[in-house]
């Protein structure tokens, strides 16, 4: 008994670890999540990116505790970079949904086989995640820091809807490429 319970002791120690191979592809996600925000059309508060693309990979891709911190490495980067101003752009609540829905969909998907509808289950779970988490965040930034007297339809039209079709559009690039590179990228190999 006293070697069970070693044994458990040890394998859990031994998941809460990250690995080299762990911490390279949290970089890799990292720096795609990050570089993807650059790549903008301004829209109004919130800018259209492929980092929402970054975010689904990430999920599909890395286990929920390197999704994680795959996520969480571009929020400290704009903190770094954009200082605490960067806490007052109406995008940024986005970012910390970027962190749950990664984690969330990297759990989902992770969890089950790795079938189209349990790719588009978990796209569709972290998305309504990222929306949940950024528009009271954004409504909170519009309204309440910058004095601005947006009502919930507005906040639902500058934050969510105008991105819907884009959205869907990266969960369906983002699913086939998860299908396709399963069988082929070291990455879905635990």
């Amino acid at each position: 008994m006293a070697k069970s319970a070693s044994k458990s002791k040890r394998e859990k120690e031994n998941n809460m670890k990250l690995s080299t191979r762990d911490l390279t592809q949290i970089s890799i996600f990292a720096a795609l999540t990050f570089v993807s925000g650059f790549l903008s059309i301004p829209v109004g508060p919130v800018p259209i990116t492929l980092q929402t693309l970054m975010v689904l990979l990430t999920g599909f891709f890395l286990r929920p505790k390197a999704a994680f911190f795959a996520q969480l490495l571009p929020l400290l980067l704009k903190l770094l970079l954009g200082g605490f101003q960067a806490f007052l752009t109406p995008s940024f609540g986005f970012v910390f949904g970027f962190i749950a829905a990664a984690t969330l969909i990297s759990y989902l998907v992770h969890n089950k086989d790795g079938s189209f509808l349990n790719y588009g289950l978990a796209a569709v779970a972290g998305t309504i995640v990222m929306y949940a988490i950024g528009l009271p965040y954004m409504a909170m930034i519009l309204n309440v820091v910058m004095g601005n007297q947006f009502d919930l339809a507005a906040i639902f039209q500058m934050g969510m809807l105008l991105f819907i079709p884009g959205d869907i559009a990266k969960a369906v690039l983002a699913i086939i490429l998860a299908d396709r590179l399963k069988g082929r990228v070291r990455v879905f190999q635990h």
